[in-house]
């Protein structure tokens, strides 16, 4: 192999081993953008108690100052519906479909983002008898806020970029 050979092999890797590690960074969700800052929580009056208690306790809110330039979070607009999916000469649903939305606000520095958030949640009934129906739906809830509260998070820290 001539030595201009492995001058360019050297180049040649050494650049893609640079590109890799610049382009595969990657940002973790980060709670820190939250616990600096006060946010004032504002909730519609459709919002269930169980989220409203997870968004408080991942988010620092101080709603005592009611300052104009304070950063606000709304939300509103919750909706969950379930959908049984039957199949055959079954009686019982095989599947049941859970949709959620929620319409989130948030105002950062005099900056402003409306945004719809959406999830879908499936899981299979078959074999679940009526009380354990029950438990996997509440389960299926929690879920649902959690992965609210991670996109609220998500949307908090892309508006801060």
């Amino acid at each position: 192999m001539s030595k201009t050979n492995k001058i360019f092999i050297n180049i040649y890797t050494s650049s893609i081993f640079l590109f890799l590690l610049s382009g595969c960074s990657f940002d973790l969700v980060n709670y820190e953008n939250l616990s600096n800052k006060n946010f004032q929580l504002v909730f519609s009056e459709n919002i269930p108690n169980k989220f409203q208690n997870k968004i408080r306790a991942t988010i620092s809110s101080d709603n005592s100052k009611k300052t104009s330039e304070s950063n606000t979070i709304k939300v509103s607009e919750f909706m969950m519906s379930t959908y049984d999916v039957f199949a055959g000469k079954a009686l019982r649903s095989l599947e049941v479909e859970v949709k959620s939305s929620v319409m989130i606000s948030i105002s950062i520095n005099k900056k402003t983002i409306n945004k719809k958030l959406n999830t879908m949640k499936r899981y299979s009934s078959s074999e679940l008898n009526i009380l354990a129906e029950d438990e996997m739906l509440d389960f299926i809830r929690n879920e649902i806020y959690d992965e609210f509260v991670n996109q609220l998070i998500f949307e908090v820290g892309l508006i801060e970029m």
